[in-house]
C-alpha cells in the first residue's frame, strides 16, 4: 500500500506452490506487474522466501541484472515481499524450444556469480546423504535409488565438478514468455551446483526424457541421465512433503534412468 499497490487491484495467479502470487493491474506505470508474498504457513524448507527472504531477493536481483529475470521494482526483505515487473505468462516448453532457453542458461552459468551457500555441492550428493539419514525416506527408495545414486555419483567424481550459479527449479510455472522472449522467475532454490543440474531440472520439471534433447557440449548422455535421476528423486521427495500429488512420474523417471 505504501508503494501504491491497492488490494482491489490484485488478482491471484495460479501456481505459487511456495508463495502467494498476485497480478497487479493499475492505470499508472507499471500498468501490469506481479506481487510475490512469502507463505509463512509452510515449513521453512518449502518456502525459502519466508525463511531466507534476503537471499531469495538478492538472487532475483542478480538474475535481473543479467537480463534473465524481470526487473525487481521493490521488495521487503524482512516480510518476504517482492514486486516484480511483468514477464509474460507461464508457458510449457517443448524440447525444440530449448534452443531459445539455452542461451539464458549459458549466460547464467558463465556469469561468474558466486552465491554463498552453507554447504555447496555441485551434484546434490549432500542432499541425498541428508535424505539417507532421515527415517522418512522409504526403505525401498533408499536401497534401490538413493544409495545406488550416491555410489555412482562419488565413483564418477561429480562432487569435484566445478560450481556454477544455477536456477535449479525450471518448472513450467517459472518459465515466462512475453511474446518476444523467455524470462525466468522464482529464484528461491538458486545456488551453486554443476551446470548440468539446470538441464536436469529443465528435463524433469518439464516432463521430458533426457533422450529428447542433445546433451550440452561436454556433458555425456550417461552423466545427464544421472543428474536427471538424482533430480527426479529429490523432486519426488519434495512433492511428497508438499503433498502436491506429483511425485509419481518423477519417481518413475528416476527408476528408469537408474536402470
Amino acid at each position: 500500500m505504501h508503494l501504491g499497490v491497492k488490494h482491489s487491484r490484485l488478482a491471484r495467479l495460479p501456481g505459487g506452490h511456495t508463495s502467494h502470487v498476485f497480478r497487479v493491474e493499475q492505470q499508472a506505470p507499471p500498468r501490469r506487474s506481479v506481487l510475490r508474498m512469502a507463505n509463512h504457513d509452510l515449513a521453512p524448507a518449502l518456502c525459502p522466501l519466508a525463511s531466507h527472504p534476503r537471499q531469495v531477493i538478492a538472487r532475483h536481483h542478480d538474475a535481473a541484472a543479467l537480463g534473465l529475470a524481470p526487473a525487481l521494482l521493490a521488495s521487503d526483505d524482512v516480510a518476504g515481499i517482492m514486486w516484480i515487473a511483468w514477464g509474460g505468462r507461464a508457458r510449457q516448453l517443448t524440447p525444440p524450444a530449448m534452443a531459445q532457453l539455452q542461451p539464458l542458461l549459458t549466460h547464467l552459468h558463465q556469469s561468474g556469480l558466486a552465491w554463498p551457500e552453507p554447504a555447496p555441492d555441485p551434484a546434490g550428493l549432500h542432499l541425498l546423504q541428508q535424505q539417507l539419514g532421515q527415517t522418512s525416506l522409504p526403505p525401498a527408495w533408499r536401497e534401490t535409488l538413493a544409495e545406488p545414486l550416491l555410489v555412482q555419483g562419488f565413483a564418477r567424481g561429480y562432487d569435484g565438478w566445478p560450481l556454477r550459479p544455477v536456477h535449479s527449479d525450471l518448472n513450467p510455472g517459472n518459465c515466462l514468455h512475453d511474446g518476444r522472449r523467455w524470462w525466468l522467475i522464482d529464484w528461491d532454490y538458486a545456488g551453486m551446483r554443476a551446470s548440468a543440474w539446470d538441464y536436469a531440472s529443465l528435463i524433469v520439471e518439464q516432463g521430458w526424457h533426457p533422450r529428447q534433447i542433445s546433451p550440452p557440449a561436454g556433458l555425456a548422455a550417461a552423466d545427464l541421465d544421472w543428474f536427471c535421476a538424482c533430480f527426479a528423486l529429490l523432486s519426488a521427495l519434495w512433492h511428497i512433503e508438499r503433498g502436491s500429488g506429483q511425485a509419481g512420474p518423477k519417481l518413475a523417471l528416476a527408476r528408469t534412468l537408474l536402470g
